[in-house]
């Protein structure tokens, strides 16, 4: 805590602040001031939690200076040192929310003790504080105790007494009534949005989700699922009546068409129910298997199935056993070409399930393999690539998986492994120091260096240690003050020619990284 002495008498300031051993009191913190100004300085700097402060003072009174201080929100305990018994002082200091009125010459003794009962009131405050933060904090915790017991419902290990707890809180959904369950699988951001959190997303669908099923009298959760990087959504009637198949596929409808629309993203929604909620955890599963089925990723709102997959055997891809040799002689990018053809020929015929992605991975795998019994060079050379072995370890859940482990093979093969990053980086770089006045987004580097654009900000990223979006951001910046210290171009002119058309966004940027604005740095030149 601070205290805080004011007093124009250089002598009395100086008595008060060695009559007494003020650390001991609980203060870290004692300063002295001799006018108002200086008070105010020394409030500015650190708020002082209680202010020993004189009256009469020249140019500005003590009773200036708290109502000052009030005006700043500051919640300073003032006890007023006088020597004149006026009432309308006493009054004014009582208005102003003064904690204290001593009449001097007072006995130290007598100013201790009431610097005691303000540090007192000053410890009172802060527990009322704690206490009000703390029903706070557990009003706020209590969404999440009951989101936590929602997923082990659908994960299928909330125990009994977790369900009893629940059922306690009175919240919804009732376990004994029927509900339907939906999985909201965020696809691919467009226009160049950036990715949101899993709970930033999870915030904005259960917004809209309300305003969607309100008016349905519809009780509605939505809850991030980590594990299958998607959102669970809970439905279910506060009235007997059930929700109609029909009128619940044309809200989802709705709020698939907001996704893409206010959030620019597309989605594929996967629905499971009527069932009563006891049930969550079976209709959850396949609702997951549902998902991992959509290997590519194609949007749309789709039944989960309870039919069983066709087994590896079914799918047979004869034109892989010819791509051994291709690969051996060298056209890799040939191989890749005529692979990703393939598959996207299945995704465009409706053939491309979870079952037969894998067997087409199983017996792409194979062939490689192979291939260690005349060019063991190859699949060595291969398995050295970061890139190939990071996907690898990720292993191919949908076509585009596919389609990265391909095309990072096929650069493996054709490029040589240690070049292969550093010379990505470079072309990145270059490009990058080649077209500041464009925007530069992700999707448009990954086209010029022929890389998926994940794939390829991992690579940057290992390849520099810088992250490929600050790596932008710094050159456009580095390229903005070369020009406003060597140009006279207009400040605005500038932000345009580093690929900025908000100028505000580029202001912005500036002074984050230089702690100045484009016109402080243009003016201290």
């Amino acid at each position: 805590m601070k205290l805080l002495i004011v007093d124009d008498q250089i002598s009395v300031a100086q008595g008060l602040l060695r009559c007494t051993d003020w650390a001991g009191e609980g203060f870290d913190c004692v300063e002295t001031a001799y006018n108002v100004i200086d008070a105010k300085t020394s409030l500015l700097r650190r708020e002082a939690q209680v202010m020993l402060c004189d009256i009469e003072m020249p140019v500005e009174s003590g009773l200036d200076l708290l109502k000052w201080a009030r005006e700043n929100q500051m919640r300073t305990r003032c006890i007023f040192l006088t020597a004149h018994a006026e009432f309308r002082y006493a009054q004014e200091a009582v208005r102003l929310g003064g904690f204290d009125y001593i009449m001097q010459p007072a006995p130290y003794a007598q100013v201790i003790e009431t610097v005691r009962r303000a540090v007192q009131d000053v410890h009172m405050e802060y527990a009322a504080q704690e206490l009000q933060d703390r029903g706070a904090l557990f009003d706020g915790q209590q969404k999440v105790i009951a989101d936590n017991l929602l997923r082990g419902c659908l994960a299928g290990t909330a125990t009994e007494r977790d369900l009893e707890a629940f059922d306690a809180l009175g919240l919804h959904p009732k376990r004994d009534r029927a509900c339907w369950l939906c999985l909201l699988q965020p696809l691919r951001w467009n226009s160049g949005a950036q990715p949101w959190s899993p709970a930033l997303l999870s915030t904005a669908v259960d917004n809209m989700c309300g305003e969607i099923f309100a008016p349905l009298n519809v009780f509605s959760r939505c809850l991030p699922m980590p594990h299958e990087q998607g959102i669970a959504l809970i439905l279910q009637s506060l009235a007997d009546e059930l929700l109609a198949t029909d009128t619940l596929t044309g809200r989802l409808t709705y709020l698939q068409s907001a996704c893409t629309q206010y959030l620019h993203l597309e989605t594929a929604l996967y629905l499971a129910g009527p069932e009563p909620f006891a049930q969550a955890a079976g209709m959850w599963k396949r609702l997951t298997e549902q998902c991992r089925e959509n290997v590519a990723l194609k949007s749309g709102i789709f039944r989960a199935s309870q039919q069983e997959p066709d087994s590896l055997e079914t799918f047979r891809f004869a034109q892989i056993a010819g791509w051994r040799r291709l690969i051996r002689d060298g056209y890799a990018s040939a191989v890749e070409k005529e692979a990703c053809r393939l598959l996207d020929q299945m995704v465009a015929a409706d053939q491309l399930s979870r079952t037969a992605l894998r067997a087409f991975y199983q017996q792409f795998m194979e062939m490689v393999l192979s291939l260690q019994e005349d060019s063991p060079e190859l699949v060595q050379q291969a398995l050295r690539d970061p890139a190939v072995r990071e996907l690898l370890h990720n292993d191919v859940h949908t076509v585009d998986d596919a389609k990265s482990l391909l095309h990072a093979l096929a650069c493996a093969w054709e490029n040589g492994t240690e070049a292969k990053g550093q010379n990505i980086a470079e072309m990145i770089c270059r490009y990058i120091a080649e077209h500041l006045e464009n925007e530069l987004r992700r999707d448009e580097l990954a086209e010029a260096v022929h890389l998926n654009p994940d794939y390829m900000a991992r690579l940057f990223k290992k390849e520099t240690g810088v992250n490929l979006k600050d790596y932008i951001i710094q050159q456009k910046m580095q390229e903005a003050r070369s020009l406003l210290h060597t140009t006279n171009l207009p400040v605005s002119l500038i932000a345009a020619k580093v690929g900025y058309s908000n100028f505000a966004h580029f202001s912005a940027s500036y002074k984050k990284m230089y702690n100045r604005s484009p016109q402080e740095e243009r003016s201290n030149q």
